[in-house]
């Protein structure tokens, strides 16, 4: 009878530590300050999926759209991937085959740190990524759009 008490107790306090190790890690597109955008919310998902995509190039006031995305297998990839594109990674990897195909456009650049690419949004008037809302903390030349 005991063990059966020791493994319930063991297994309720397993539990119970596991829920409190759900703090999910929060993500925010960053944008260059200079971007005169000042769209929010969905409209601003709207315009960074379209942005991300190719589909536009240009911000609206006019300034050119630089992307940058992360590794296909990092946390941020597939955060992005689900919540602000709302795809799977193999229907994105279709959609820049058919970009690729049509147009010649190629996928955003590969950025593999949140330090890279806070250096390159804050670079680039057009610039945007994604990186953890922590990592955009004080950080200079950036400002965040929208957390997912």
């Amino acid at each position: 009878m005991t063990k059966i008490a020791i493994f319930l107790s063991l297994a309720l306090a397993g539990a119970f530590q596991a829920q409190g190790d759900t703090k999910q890690t929060k993500y925010v597109v960053v944008v260059n300050t200079a971007n005169a955008c000042n769209q929010s919310g969905k409209d601003a998902q709207a315009t960074v999926k379209k942005l991300f995509l190719k589909e536009l190039t240009q911000w609206p006031g006019g300034a050119e759209a630089r992307p940058y995305a992360r590794e296909g297998t990092s946390d941020e990839h597939a955060a992005f991937v689900k919540l602000v594109l709302g795809m799977t990674d193999a229907e994105l990897a279709r959609h820049w085959l058919k970009m690729k195909n049509m147009s010649g456009t190629t996928p955003p650049k590969d950025v593999d740190t949140d330090r890279m690419v806070l250096k390159h949004v804050a670079k680039h008037q057009g610039a945007f990524g994604i990186v953890t809302a922590d990592a955009a903390k004080g950080a200079e030349g950036v400002k965040v759009m929208f957390e997912f």
